[in-house]
């Protein structure tokens, strides 16, 4: 238990790095935390609503953590970064907010978690969609048999992303970068908080065996997936199953279909919604924020909603994911590009992504003229 007020300090300040400034910026102005450093390799940026004022800023993370001594170091820098820092931060006592996806391999996790283990820090991972009371309800109602025994979860996921996206960075949209497997694509950013939704929504197991993963890429330009698909089964015998494309003409926020023997449930992870069994609406919920979350395990030991434990799993497909080939490209005869910052759009993948969620098939499997 620790009743200090936090000392917070964030690295990679900028990029999503604004959202959890904009996040912590309330609890600074309540005087409940202290923001005592920024750190990035470019010039931090700076906002009026989040103004940087007398907060020291940095650009190596050894001296920030030297010079301002932080309870919690938010960390949202690119993924091959995340564990020297967070493992610096961890052996100058501070506890840990990590970005998704935490590390790339088993190999990093196992480091990581050593770390975590040697040093008695926390390290709480950006899935902040673990933080769902939707989430909640359905595990209780999972508990208490509404659902009778759990067979299969999909997701299902199709977004758009222009060409301009994979121009945000040096990084985006390559394989690997400087001789590093780089975490970028559908599966591994974007919709990473799908494969981690379902994985926890199926009971946390490790996978049973390898994934059946198909990755397919619209674009010429880049190396990594923009529809894609994986399926495995997990130790208790549960079906997953992840279908997400960035190409399609129709919008599914991430659709989570989960199925018992005794009925079957719908989550829209991203928006907290949730119908059960006998519901003829779905219902809408709230969410708790992962870094009061963490908070609240500094003050009053409260078990931590999306601890590092939790992402094991979820890393092991990603390692897969990323040590894929380049994906294959679809055939042009299948696409068309639309806007003025043009979006490629693949015929027919919204409907595909859905289908391969709720029957728990891959591409391939579903007799698709481009699958």
């Amino acid at each position: 238990m620790d009743l200090r007020i936090p000392r917070i300090a964030i690295v990679g300040a900028n990029g999503y790095g604004l959202h959890h400034r904009r996040r912590i910026e309330p609890k600074r102005r309540a005087g409940e935390v202290e923001l005592v450093g920024l750190c990035d390799t470019a010039e931090v940026v700076e906002d009026p609503d989040i103004p940087i004022g007398d907060v020291p800023v940095f650009d190596d993370y050894e001296r920030l953590l030297k010079d301002t001594e932080p309870h919690i170091v938010v960390i949202a820098t690119p993924p091959p970064t995340h564990l020297p820092i967070a493992a610096a931060a961890m052996h100058h006592g501070a506890d840990v907010y990590l970005e998704k996806p935490p590390v790339a391999s088993l190999d990093e996790y196992g480091r990581l978690y050593e770390t975590m283990v040697e040093t008695g820090r926390a390290v709480q991972v950006g899935f902040q969609a673990l933080g769902s009371h939707a989430f909640g309800a359905l595990r209780d109602a999972m508990e208490a048999g509404r659902l009778g025994s759990l067979e299969a979860v999909g997701v299902a996921g199709s977004w758009q992303r222009p060409d301009s996206y994979y121009r945000r960075s040096p990084w985006a949209g390559k394989r690997e970068a400087n001789g590093t497997l780089v975490a970028d694509g559908a599966l591994a950013n974007p919709f990473a908080h799908a494969s981690q939704q379902a994985l926890a929504i199926a009971g946390d197991w490790p996978l049973d065996g390898d994934v059946e993963l198909e990755r397919l890429r619209c674009r010429g330009e880049i190396e990594v997936d923009d529809t894609a698909v994986w399926r495995g089964v997990n130790k208790g015998g549960v079906t997953v199953t992840v279908a997400v494309t960035l190409c399609g003409e129709r919008k599914l926020e991430g659709d989570v279909y989960v199925r018992g023997s005794e009925g079957e449930a719908w989550l829209q992870y991203t928006t907290d919604r949730l119908r059960l069994p006998g519901d003829d609406e779905p219902k809408q919920y709230g969410r708790t924020d992962l870094l009061d979350n963490l908070l609240l395990h500094r003050r009053r030991g409260v078990g931590l909603l999306s601890g590092l434990r939790r992402s094991k799993t979820f890393t092991g497909v990603l390692e897969q994911i990323l040590n894929d080939p380049v994906p294959r490209l679809v055939d042009a005869a299948y696409l068309r590009r639309v806007g003025e910052d043009p979006v490629t759009l693949l015929e027919g993948a919204d409907a595909a992504v859905e289908r391969a969620a709720r029957d728990g098939r891959l591409f391939s499997e579903l007799g698709l003229p481009w699958g």
